[in-house]
């Protein structure tokens, strides 16, 4: 009896242990969340309650560690002085937090906002966040933050491109990761349609995100197709956050093109991630099953037609990496996606 006891009581102890380790994530990103409103909004009251007395920053020039309380006071001048609502049009498209004990690090990506102003470039940023737990309270001690120019190269050049002949309005952007940088046959596989290419190899559907208002929205667009997860998978990260930051790349698409359709082409099996299948499967079904209820959301099933009697992916439609497209590989996207392309709007 005594025996069962102890287990119980360790068993509780446990479970105490994890139930309080994830509420304080929950309350750190709670925390980070007011940050950065208090921050954009110029409301130094608000964010000095969240910090250590001695907090400091690094800031995007690179300068030395410093008070951070002076920077945010800084910048809540500038902001009264420029009688807008807000510092700038940026906000948080990504959080993770770890816990550690006492330690607390949230890692952010910025990005432009919802409603930025068109035509104004916003560069995406990263921001790492330090809490740490004193007499129950989890209080800011460190903020640091550095320029995200992973893509920026990438992204500029489509900026140049456009500037030497802007791109026709009402067509059908195709933008992701590196299944639309190799597709160099588009405008040829879909002649009757205007359509632009705006694929950057290597990205997340996060990325795609944080470029949107430079690289999607300025278009005009009628049709976007966005090919992306296949990294974020690889890399990682959950069927359920893809699905999230899909959404996420929806409701910033919408914000400033309400009527546009977006398709989401589906994660490709391929052969050499073959062993992910199943994770990226199983995003395809949560986002097929989330553009079923919303009539400007369409799945383009690309990957069923690449899998043959055998349920594996066809190696002819590979190149000999096995996992970007072959032309033959192409040809299945252009003859599962050509209905889908000239349909209106």
């Amino acid at each position: 009896m005594v025996r069962r006891c102890f287990i119980w009581a360790l068993l509780g102890c446990a479970w105490t242990g994890t139930a309080l380790g994830q509420n304080d994530e929950l309350v750190v990103r709670q925390q980070s969340a007011r940050f950065e409103s208090a921050r954009n909004r110029g409301a130094l009251k608000e964010s000095r309650r969240l910090l250590a007395a001695d907090a400091t920053c690094y800031d995007l020039p690179g300068r030395d560690s410093r008070s951070l309380l002076y920077d945010l006071a800084l910048a809540a001048q500038r902001r009264n002085k420029s009688g807008k609502a807000r510092l700038e049009p940026v906000r948080v498209i990504s959080r993770e937090v770890r816990v550690q004990g006492t330690v607390a690090i949230v890692t952010e990506l910025l990005g432009a906002a919802e409603d930025v102003p068109r035509g104004q470039k916003v560069m995406p940023r990263r921001r790492t966040i330090v809490w740490n737990k004193v007499a129950g309270k989890w209080k800011l001690y460190h903020l640091h933050t550095s320029g995200y120019t992973l893509w920026e190269r990438a992204i500029q050049n489509f900026e140049t491109a456009d500037e030497q002949q802007a791109p026709t309005a009402n067509g059908v952007v195709f933008v992701g990761s590196s299944s639309i940088v190799g597709w160099k046959t588009l405008a040829d596989d879909f002649p009757q349609v205007k359509t632009l290419r705006r694929g950057f190899g290597g990205s997340d559907i996060i990325d795609s995100v944080a470029y949107a208002h430079r690289i999607v929205t300025p278009y005009q667009p009628r049709r976007i197709a966005l090919y992306a997860g296949d990294n974020d998978i690889a890399r990682g990260k959950t069927p359920e956050r893809v699905f999230e930051d899909y959404k996420l790349f929806v409701a910033t698409v919408h914000a400033a093109l309400p009527d546009a359709t977006i398709g989401f082409i589906a994660i490709k099996p391929s052969l050499a991630r073959w062993e992910m299948w199943p994770q990226m499967a199983a995003a395809n079904q949560q986002i097929q099953q989330y553009a079923k209820s919303h009539p400007q959301l369409d799945y383009l099933d690309i990957a069923t037609p690449m899998l043959g009697d055998d349920h594996m992916p066809q190696s002819q439609l590979f190149a000999q990496d096995g996992l970007h497209l072959s032309p033959a590989g192409y040809a299945v996207w252009t003859k599962a996606m050509t209905a889908w392309v000239h349909a209106a709007p």
